[in-house]
């Protein structure tokens, strides 16, 4: 029961926060909002207010923001359609925005709900006597700032980019005394993890240093979230590694039962992931409108809402695919657990 309670919380949550970026950003810049909805199916609450329908729906699965001349044209001045194209693009960029920000309002939350007094840095605290980083001549107090092109803000970041390690020589650049230097090091397999052999500085956190802590790993999920797109394009991670809804509730399940903290770092990284999702350039994505009002800016004419309708609908039945074939991967693996 507590497994479905905090599912319905999160995935309502996300949902609202990021139709009501749609729905702020429309009513500032005067767009008529026809309707703003709780939920999915039918409504079991409704009450217009200024123009706008606020419903509840009995399906806790989604909700939407319906705006005149979304989706079709309109004699309406105030409707969608007829804004100019940068305030279509405030408009539809406001939902991933709010995700994101929730995010990072969800890492502020977690970071002062463990009152964290202090934190790991990429600082060398010490050594390890025989290890890359000695054989390198890296020293006590050296910060790392970059692993081959990827900037290293946090242990985090330091983390993941050796989790991605395929072998070889990497190049590592480090802070001593203000001065940039960078070292070629081969990173050594210890327990089943690739690392450079140092032990980590711990620094005091106050206010501000939670603040840019939980700043710094809203950037952290996001990056990771966009490698792992990339990787699944590439085909470097497979299809069947994708996950749906019914694996986000096995996730949700277990980061319950670990407690409030690891349910609210899924709920930050669940959010900021659908944030970016939002924003690729896909067919029935808010990414995929941003996409045709930049085509229209370049082509310095309105494209027929009719016929992008057309093509965001077929990105939708796509998108739809998609997840069916992640919901099947997620029982699969549930099966053969």
């Amino acid at each position: 029961m507590a497994t479905i309670i905090a599912s319905v919380i999160i995935f309502v949550g996300i949902v609202t926060i990021h139709e009501f970026g749609h729905f702020a950003a429309a009513k500032i810049c005067g767009v008529t909002v026809l309707e703003f909805s709780i939920g999915m199916g039918p409504c079991i609450f409704q009450k217009k207010h200024k123009g706008t329908l606020y419903s509840l729906r009995c399906i806790p699965i989604g909700g939407y923001c319906a705006l005149e001349g979304e989706d079709k044209e309109s004699e309406d001045e105030h409707a969608f359609i007829n804004q100019s194209p940068l305030k279509r693009l405030f408009i539809l960029a406001a939902g991933a925005f709010m995700n994101i920000l929730l995010g990072f309002v969800l890492m502020c939350c977690l970071m002062f709900f463990q009152n964290a007094k202090q934190v790991a840095v990429p600082v060398i605290s010490s050594v390890m006597e025989n290890s890359p980083a000695q054989e390198a001549g890296l020293q006590k107090n050296d910060r790392i700032v970059k692993i081959n092109n990827s900037n290293i803000k946090t242990q985090a970041d330091l983390k993941f980019e050796l989790s991605r390690y395929k072998g070889g020589d990497i190049k590592l650049t480090y802070l001593r005394n203000g001065e940039k230097r960078t070292v070629s090091i081969t990173p050594k397999l210890i327990d089943g993890e690739y690392l450079i052999g140092y032990t980590a500085k711990i620094e005091p956190l106050d206010f501000g240093g939670r603040i840019y802590h939980a700043y710094q790993y809203s950037l952290f999920f996001g990056k990771v979230i966009l490698v792992s797109l990339w990787d699944v394009v590439t085909g470097a991670i497979g299809f069947e590694n994708m996950s749906g809804p019914v694996g986000m509730v096995k996730e949700i399940n277990t980061a319950t039962n670990a407690g409030i903290e690891a349910l609210l770092n899924l709920a930050a990284i669940i959010t900021i992931n659908l944030g970016l999702f939002n924003l690729l350039p896909l067919p029935a994505l808010d990414g995929g409108r941003i996409l045709f009002v930049f085509v229209e800016l370049i082509i310095r004419k309105k494209i027929p809402p009719e016929k992008e309708g057309l093509i965001h609908l077929l990105g939708f039945l796509l998108l739809i695919a998609l997840m069916l074939f992640a919901t099947w991967n997620d029982i699969l693996r549930l099966i053969n657990k």
